[in-house]
């Protein structure tokens, strides 16, 4: 068994041992694939049933055939912006957007269910250098 381990955003090498728990597996933001947001496949090369026990699984697609105990698979987008508008201040042009976190749904028994309406949580802006 391979225990608390963070493997957050990283392609996660393909180990031998298939009993996972209290891992970290997740992404920052999910793919889009075919117009389907979708999780990174944990373990590319490799479709070896896996059981994973309270692990932290958010944009990820474990193994075919894999057994999920109490884990966080939701897929979700990070800062997408939904609307934007120019103000006029003093004179100048400012561009002022509106970002939310998107939740589309989730990873449950080898499928991606989806929200109807993906929920969206208002969040900051991302800060710009």
């Amino acid at each position: 068994m391979i225990k608390d381990k963070n493997f957050s955003n990283k392609t996660v090498p393909s180990i031998i041992d298939t009993e996972y728990r209290d891992c970290n597996f997740s992404h920052s933001n999910c793919l889009t694939v075919f117009g389907q947001k979708v999780g990174h496949r944990i373990f590319p090369d490799d479709d070896t049933p896996r059981t994973f026990i309270d692990c932290n699984m958010v944009n990820c697609e474990p193994p075919p055939n894999s057994n999920l105990i109490h884990c966080n698979t939701a897929i979700r987008e990070n800062r997408v912006e939904v609307a934007s508008e120019d103000l006029i201040i003093d004179g100048d042009t400012i561009q002022v957007e509106d970002y939310v976190n998107m939740i589309y749904g989730r990873y449950i028994g080898d499928v991606y269910v989806y929200q109807a309406t993906p929920i969206q949580i208002p969040c900051p802006a991302p800060e710009v250098i």
